[in-house]
């Protein structure tokens, strides 16, 4: 069975590092995989076990992309198109319904709902026609059957995974030498590409909050970093926070932290998350939607009422005032994540759902099931 993977380009964040894990992941010998990238992105490419299409759209107004991604598609004949992300959703399911691939699948990343007018006019088009979506959890899966009209029964849920071996070997201390982390100084790690949505002026505003020695670093980087920057000038804490930038060893230094926090506005299943899961340290997260289910409703970490600096603050200083509950938790945390949140459950997941859909369009039943082992 030929399956083709398509998104707008192979980055380093987020659903762009998780495809790239669960390709490298999905040795199936009945499986033949490819990916198809809207945008060049050579060098990731490059670390990929799998053939990678590139339709190379040269820009915004660069149209001649479409039709350089049904040719392709046509060429190279799979069974399967998997979509991610905006450019997936939208011109992968086209470029798929126009090359005549039998079985379509979309995978819903983005938690943020609310899309404007026109793509809820394509999304009246292409869900009719979409075999599966993937949802992440069940929180998201209710959301996004309510916001896009999907029936329940054609969303499956298949959580993230990473690379649980990436992190097995991370110790603490090395962490924190790593960090630089001074004796008796409690670290807030805050790892993610620095945007909007992240909403990192409300860690600035929470460890303002907080008494030294509380120390914020931050993990990613993006165009927002210099406002950040101002920002805790502003707040007079730029002595307490720490801009590392982008790091590959980002999985690693979780486990020199003392607070893993977590400020997102939207997130669906994010994968700094499962990695704080795995290296036992405590979580402390804003409500975001899902978040209360990912945290297992407060046995694996806290999550704050609203996203007022004054109530995550509280929820920070919760975990540092009851450190026995806080390992309690993390233990908790890190047992659950090992078993349910590794790639390689993920990539079984997949295929699983791969061979069912398969089935079930041979025998033109329109009814699919969840593939949850």
């Amino acid at each position: 069975m030929r399956v083709l993977h398509v998104i707008a380009d192979l980055g380093t964040y987020g659903a762009e590092r998780l495809l790239a894990l669960l390709l490298n992941t999905l040795r199936d010998p009945e499986l033949e995989l490819a990916v198809m990238t809207v945008y060049s992105s050579p060098e990731a490419a490059a670390g990929l076990a799998v053939p990678v299409l590139d339709a190379a759209r040269r820009g915004r107004y660069d149209v001649t992309f479409l039709p350089r991604m049904i040719r392709m598609m046509r060429a190279w004949k799979p069974d399967v198109v998997h979509t991610h992300m905006h450019m997936g959703k939208y011109w992968g399911r086209i470029a798929a319904l126009a090359s005549g691939v039998p079985t379509l699948v979309h995978t819903e990343h983005n938690s943020e709902f609310g899309a404007p007018s026109v793509y809820r006019i394509a999304n009246r088009v292409l869900v009719p026609r979409t075999d599966a979506v993937v949802a992440f959890s069940e929180t998201h899966r209710s959301a996004l059957a309510a916001d896009e009209s999907i029936p329940l029964d054609r969303i499956v849920v298949i959580p993230n995974g990473i690379d649980l071996a990436q992190i097995a070997g991370a110790e603490r201390e090395r962490a924190r030498a790593a960090l630089n982390a001074q004796a008796g100084e409690t670290l807030m790690l805050h790892v993610g590409r620095i945007s909007p949505v992240k909403n990192q002026r409300l860690a600035i505003e929470t460890v303002a909050l907080l008494p030294p020695p509380a120390r914020l670093i931050f993990v990613g980087d993006g165009v927002a970093r210099p406002a950040l920057e101002s920002l805790a000038r502003e707040r007079g804490v730029a002595d307490r926070v720490t801009f590392l930038g982008f790091r590959d060893d980002a999985a690693t230094l979780i486990a020199g932290a003392d607070i893993a926090l977590v400020t997102s506005l939207n997130e669906a299943m994010p994968l700094a998350v499962i990695e704080a899961m795995v290296a036992g340290a405590p979580l402390v997260s804003t409500p975001w939607l899902g978040a209360r289910e990912m945290l297992g409703d407060g046995a694996f970490g806290v999550v704050a009422p609203d996203y007022t600096p004054r109530a995550l603050a509280s929820a920070v200083q919760s975990v540092l005032d009851d450190p026995g509950a806080a390992r309690e938790r993390a233990g908790r945390a890190r047992a659950f994540a090992t078993q349910e949140y590794d790639i390689a459950t993920t990539a079984r997941r997949h295929a699983a759902l791969y061979r069912e859909l398969s089935a079930r369009t041979r025998s033109a039943s329109p009814l699919i099931t969840a593939a949850r082992s």
